[in-house]
This record gives structure tokens, C-alpha cells and sequence, in this order.
């Protein structure tokens, strides 16, 4: 079983999620973290759950451990791309 995922899995993870999630919805939770830094840790089982769905369905055969570790530095990845 990997623990890692590479670098060229995460960048197709980013893109897959600025595709698929709304640019609103990513400015929106641009706009959160920029209140709290937490929020996305916060709203692991909300949000995190969408973006580990939305993952899965996108072909990332990741197991729970990885997913659970990665969904927020990706999510956070690609609302920077969008923002930039």
C-alpha cells in the first residue's frame, strides 16, 4: 500500500477539482479561509466529504487514509489556482 501520492497525481487532483467544483464555491471557501485558517480542518466532515466523493468518482483510487490527508492541501491548491 503507497502513503504518498505524486507530485503529478496531486496536480491532476487540483485540476480535476478546479473543473468540477464551481469557481463560486471556490471563491467562497477562498473567503473562509481567509477568516479562519482552520475552516477547512473544521469542516472535515462536510466539505471534506464532497471533495473525497468528488475525488473518487474522478478515478483517484486512493484509500481513506491518504484521501483523509490529502483532500485539504489539494482543495487548498486549487482554490490558489483559481484566485491567482
Amino acid at each position: 500500500m503507497y502513503l504518498s501520492i505524486s507530485d503529478e497525481e496531486r496536480k491532476r487532483a487540483i485540476q480535476h477539482i478546479v473543473e468540477n467544483v464551481p469557481r463560486e464555491t471556490l471563491l467562497q471557501i477562498y473567503e473562509e479561509i481567509s477568516r479562519d485558517p482552520d475552516w477547512l480542518i473544521l469542516h472535515h466532515f462536510g466539505i471534506g466529504i464532497e471533495i473525497r466523493n468528488l475525488l473518487r468518482k474522478g478515478g483517484f483510487a486512493w484509500d481513506d487514509t491518504i484521501l483523509d490527508r490529502e483532500w485539504e492541501p489539494i482543495t487548498l491548491e486549487a482554490v490558489r489556482t483559481v484566485i491567482r
